[in-house]
């Protein structure tokens, strides 16, 4: 028995998937800050990133640590020197964000793959 419908649902199910991460992409670029940027923000590890490593940046950078949120490489952090955002950049953060239009666990999948697609930009 064949179900040539299958191939249409499919075939519209990845077209939508590609628009959606394609503009979620952008949403996440436009959401994070400037390296220059300072006050309390979220901040995005690389997923897997150990507890104890994500701290030694966090500290490393300046950053005073407020809480840890749901998911162990995301970080709500807070700093009054300019350039917090740089820093934690160069401390292996994938992304610093101040008010996210999505949930944390969402932003946090989007900042690895903006990063992985920032990594492939000439």
């Amino acid at each position: 028995m064949r179900f040539p419908g299958h191939r249409l649902a499919l075939a519209v199910f990845v077209a939508v998937l590609a628009i959606w991460t394609a503009g979620m992409a952008v949403v996440m670029r436009h959401a994070a800050l400037p390296p220059e940027a300072s006050g309390p923000m979220l901040v995005v590890f690389e997923p897997g990133t150990p507890d104890d490593a994500a701290f030694a940046s966090l500290t490393r950078a300046g950053a005073r640590i407020i809480r840890q949120s749901g998911l162990s490489f995301i970080w709500v952090v807070a700093g009054d020197e300019p350039g917090l955002a740089g820093r934690l950049a160069g401390e292996g953060a994938l992304g610093a964000y101040r008010d996210l239009p999505l949930s944390p666990v969402i932003a946090g999948c989007f900042a690895l793959a903006d990063a992985k697609l920032a990594q492939l930009a000439p």
